[in-house]
């Protein structure tokens, strides 16, 4: 793997892990999971147990700025 290419992998974890410090992954009952793809352009999202309050104020919230960051990945939902 080329030094560009180890590079550009290593800055595509850091702003997730930037992501992902911004809204805490399980709080106050609820879970969400998150996976990328960056060779499928695919991002998953897996929620569980969330409130229609907690879905609008963390899950939208987390799913927009993933959009803004990969405008071209797929992004998908399961709720449970």
């Amino acid at each position: 793997m080329s030094a560009a290419r180890v590079t550009s992998r290593i800055s595509t974890i850091q702003r997730h892990l930037n992501a992902v410090a911004v809204v805490p992954l399980q709080y106050w009952g609820y879970t969400m999971q998150m996976s990328v793809s960056h060779d499928d352009k695919v991002i998953d999202f897996v929620t569980e147990s969330m409130t229609v309050n907690d879905k609008m104020e963390v899950f939208h919230r987390q799913r927009r700025m993933m959009r803004e960051m990969y405008p071209e990945y797929i992004i998908t939902e399961t709720h449970q």
